[in-house]
């Protein structure tokens, strides 16, 4: 199936195009001095310190750069998925303006392959979201419903002496499709206990693990809640 530019990637494109070849390097030279960011809005924050840009341009070029990072098989060349895929699709996309399309795309070029190649910035930000929820059950979020439950005497009419506390977790998880399915465990006092042990222990366990990457020079990404 050829390439499909989207319509609001082709409009930054061509705003992009209007920029003077100095904002256009300043732009490529950004992003090879950024570091290894979650997603692209953490990727257009940093890049977007030294430009002098509007924000929304440096975050749709970095969704454009992002969008094609995923798209080219890796066992292609950069330049020839450039060439034979990327420029057919923003011809029939009409990312170009007026008849001077050799010279556009001649400029866009010159942006499109060396960005693509900037696996420590354009790479991680599309590729962390994947790396970290490529499970077959993905954690989508939680809730604790707390009751009570009395516990009734032969007669059910007298009243009770006597109750317990019954936590109902409900889980919601996701499939790498976007399926979602409820699941429902009952806790009590002491199951909460073991959970919450366990949570801190992780944490623990996640900062040791932070300190030993940091000092071998690997730079351990936050999570954000979209990528």
């Amino acid at each position: 199936m050829p390439l499909r530019v989207p319509q609001q990637q082709v409009v930054q494109i061509r705003k992009f195009l209007e920029l003077p070849d100095d904002k256009i390097q300043g732009f490529l030279d950004a992003l090879s001095k950024a570091g290894p960011q979650f997603n692209v809005f953490d990727l257009a924050e940093e890049v977007s310190g030294s430009l002098e840009l509007p924000p929304d341009l440096t975050l749709g070029i970095i969704r454009v750069l992002v969008s094609a990072y995923l798209t080219r098989n890796l066992q292609q060349a950069i330049d020839r998925f450039i060439d034979e895929e990327v420029f057919p699709a923003l011809k029939r996309a009409n990312a170009f303006s007026g008849e001077n399309i050799d010279a556009q795309w001649s400029k866009l070029r010159s942006f499109l392959i060396p960005a693509l190649g900037l696996e420590r910035s354009v790479g991680t930000a599309a590729k962390a979201g994947s790396v970290l929820t490529h499970h077959e059950r993905i954690f989508a979020g939680a809730r604790i419903m707390t009751d009570i439950r009395p516990i009734f005497h032969l007669n059910v009419s007298d009243k009770p002496d006597a109750a317990m506390i019954v936590h109902m977790l409900r889980m919601t998880q996701r499939d790498n499709h976007g399926e979602r399915a409820d699941l429902f465990f009952a806790l009590d006092s002491n199951d909460i206990k073991v959970m919450k042990a366990l949570l801190d222990r992780a944490l623990k366990k996640e900062k040791t693990i932070k300190d030993i990457m940091k000092d071998a020079g690997v730079t351990v990404l936050d999570p954000k809640l979209v990528y």
